[in-house]
């Protein structure tokens, strides 16, 4: 949604929210970072570091930019800083991008080394960077007589190796699962009439004369447990079929199944979801709360996750096998800008200074740190572009895959590798 008094339109974080921001912009871009906090006191210092940053910006564009340029351009990031209910509800970190015509911006669930661009394009990589660490999933929690499929949103840490990878999970939400009322659960007795559909029931009738009352006999041509079992199979073909149409096809979100273990087995003979996970919980969630079930799930999404990770891992090595794997900073940019890269593995936490030419892939690299221009005022904000941001980009852009990993997964000095097509 936009902000009515920014014009800040905010974003929730996605691989595509953040390729609405890769195509170019009207120079100059502004990208600024800035980590902040939840709670009170600790959020007291996320404003005066804001005005640090925002400062910076100004003094950069005040050595190229005219007076009304530089204030038709810091506006929006003026206006949120008189914003004080905004700052009294921050999350864990900030990113706003502004270029004439363009004010958009993300509140994030993670921290963000704080940071102040002037460049030609939008610095996107740190967003890049916390894309790659969420991952959206859906659950099913199922029981043999009531559905309910929740969203939720696992976060991971990618600093560390898969060793010391750990999972945030998000809190659960119920999803609706029609597209015509707001119901969140299904529930058998509304997909089956258990009083019509017993055959163990035998209807005697009222005799020639209609005066007898009719009679109901126990037995007939099936049991009690076998039309339980019908039911059910009804019940979960239904769960299979609408779960599919209304949660995973319209998302596209891995499924996660919660149910004990024979009702789990029978729905999965039964499920065609090609969204379903072989991963399950072994539980009936009927009765847990929602932080109680999301706890279950935590460690299965890990699970998951570290697979993930061992698969990238081997096909990075599987390529410097059969010499497709790119590690020289050089050879990548050149790949890059010709659309031949599958895959580029950046280093977390990362900045690499300098300049990537768009067109013909060759990186001039910039010697100095990055500072840290949120503790004081009065420096300029950096006019450097991050190589690595600028390779991500590339990628992108041309249909590439780009994934965030530990220094020592890549074993890379240049902070990257690459996979190239076959």
């Amino acid at each position: 949604m936009a902000n009515a008094s920014s014009g800040i339109e905010w974003k929730t974080l996605s691989e595509d929210s953040v390729r609405s921001l890769l195509g170019p912009q009207p120079a100059p871009c502004l990208s600024l970072y800035l980590p902040t906090h939840r709670n009170v006191p600790e959020n007291r210092v996320d404003r005066p570091r804001y005005r640090h940053l925002v400062e910076s910006l100004e003094l950069a564009l005040a050595l190229a930019r005219p007076r009304a340029d530089v204030e038709r351009l810091l506006h929006p990031f003026r206006v949120l800083d008189g914003d004080h209910a905004f700052w009294e509800h921050t999350h864990d970190g900030l990113a706003i991008f502004s270029a004439d015509g363009l004010a958009r911006g993300f509140v994030l669930e993670r921290p963000v080394a704080p940071l102040a661009l002037v460049t030609n394009r939008f610095h996107v990589l740190p967003l890049v960077r916390l894309a790659a660490a969420l991952e959206r999933w859906t659950v099913l929690a199922l029981t043999s007589r009531v559905a309910i499929v929740y969203a939720t949103e696992a976060w991971h840490d990618l600093a560390g190796g898969p060793a010391a990878r750990e999972l945030t999970i998000g809190r659960l939400e119920p999803l609706p699962l029609s597209a015509t009322e707001p119901r969140t659960r299904l529930v058998r007795g509304d997909v089956v009439d258990e009083e019509i559909r017993e055959p163990h029931r035998v209807y005697l009738g009222k005799g020639p004369a209609g005066r007898a009352k009719p009679q109901v006999i126990r037995g007939g041509a099936g049991s009690k447990q076998d039309d339980i079992d019908k039911d059910t199979d009804i019940f979960l073909r239904h769960v299979d079929a609408v779960v599919e149409a209304e949660v995973s096809r319209p998302m596209g979100l891995p499924l996660m199944l919660v149910a004990a273990a024979p009702l789990a087995a029978t729905f999965r003979k039964i499920s065609r979801n090609p969204w379903l996970v072989e991963e399950h919980v072994p539980r009936d969630g009927h009765l847990l709360s929602r932080d109680e079930l999301a706890a279950l799930v935590a460690p299965h999404l890990a699970a998951l996750h570290l697979r993930r990770v061992e698969r990238e891992l081997h096909a990075v090595e599987q390529a410097r096998g059969r010499g497709r794997l790119l590690a020289d900073l050089a050879e990548i940019g050149r790949a890059a800008v010709a659309g031949r890269i599958a895959t580029l593995y950046v280093e977390a936490d990362r900045f690499e200074p300098g300049h990537f030419d768009r067109e013909t892939g060759c990186i001039e690299r910039t010697n100095g740190e990055q500072a840290d221009l949120s503790l004081s005022g009065g420096q300029p904000a950096s006019g450097f572009e991050d190589v690595l941001g600028s390779l991500a980009e590339t990628v992108l852009e041309k249909g590439g895959g780009v994934v965030v990993v530990a220094a020592a997964a890549i074993s890379a000095r240049s902070g990257a590798a690459a996979i190239c097509r076959s």
